[in-house]
């Protein structure tokens, strides 16, 4: 019989019994699953990574998992063809971001910062920007392009010491944290009074989960690489800690022809596929459709470090 969890990891709400949002775990063992919390309604999985095996992972696995995850279409091969995959997501996240900047010169550091892709982006709008990466793959490529990258917290102390940052950014990194809130804090402890805190997370509210539960993207969607999966009650539980001003925006990044694709083919690549077919208007209602019934496949998170 599988361990069971004796609480949520999150909130602590003790266990009558967990529903089991996902039964398979990609990249994961037998015995884990994704666990439901009926009180701050995050999913988390159990049992998680120990310490130890998380450290292993992201020093020596991650880009070869996210390689094999995403197929050649995610850039995962190398830095630069890692860049050129990611500029439509450049374009997507300024898109939101880019009225949230602070002047020329400020100073912005990603965590997670991968290829620079985004780093990059940001320093030819005129910011001062530097990164942090725990995993080894990509960081001496982005610190030959001139960008100052930590690989340790003792690194990042230096780089970025208490109260010196006027912006801090992170994308699809806080479902990989042990403990979020307080990721969340040190991440403030960064800014300076009124700097800002922006981050994308993926969404439990994903349409091919909540709306057509599609069997084959759910073997693909539940990640060993992941603690939890965040919807907006969750979010908001988190935030609401926090004590300071936030704002949640609904995003969704995939289209019509993606989700069709799962439901004909089960399985990933069908972006765009039928788009011939489709009018602009379509494919651009269907999208804001999903922000705004809540049924989106990610959330960005706007804090500003000013009590609420």
């Amino acid at each position: 019989m599988n361990p069971q969890p004796q609480h949520c990891p999150l909130c602590g709400h003790p266990a009558g019994r967990f529903e089991v949002a996902g039964e398979y775990v990609y990249g994961g063992r037998p015995d884990q699953h994704f666990y439901a919390c009926a009180a701050c309604t995050v999913a988390f999985i159990y049992p998680p990574m120990t310490e130890a095996e998380e450290r292993e992972f992201y020093a020596r696995e991650f880009e070869k998992f996210m390689q094999t995850r995403a197929g050649s279409d995610g850039g995962w091969q190398g830095p630069e063809a890692h860049i050129a995959a990611n500029q439509s997501t450049v374009a997507r996240r300024l898109a939101v971001l880019r009225p949230l900047l602070p002047p020329p010169g400020s100073r912005v550091l990603e965590f997670g910062c991968s290829s620079g892709f985004m780093l990059l982006a940001l320093r030819a709008l005129g910011l001062d920007v530097m990164g942090m990466e725990p995993s080894g793959g990509f960081v001496e490529f982005v610190r030959s392009r001139g960008i100052p990258v930590a690989g340790s917290e003792a690194e990042l102390e230096r780089l970025a010491p208490p109260a010196s940052l006027d912006l801090v950014l992170h994308f699809f990194v806080f479902e990989h944290m042990r403990h979020p809130l307080e990721f969340l804090q040190r991440s403030v402890s960064r800014l300076k009074p009124g700097g800002q805190l922006f981050f994308e997370v993926p969404s439990a509210s994903d349409p091919l989960v909540t709306i057509y539960n599609i069997p084959a993207f759910h073997r693909f969607y539940w990640s060993a690489a992941h603690h939890w999966y965040f919807n907006r009650a969750s979010l908001a539980y988190l935030l609401d800690r926090l004590g300071l001003r936030y704002q949640l925006i609904p995003e969704q990044r995939y289209d019509l022809s993606n989700h069709m694709w799962w439901a004909l083919a089960g399985k990933p690549g069908g972006a765009g596929r039928f788009s011939a077919s489709f009018t602009p208007e379509l494919k651009a209602a269907y999208l804001e459709s999903m922000r705004r019934t809540g049924h989106c496949d990610t959330y960005f998170v706007h804090i500003v470090n000013t009590p609420r």
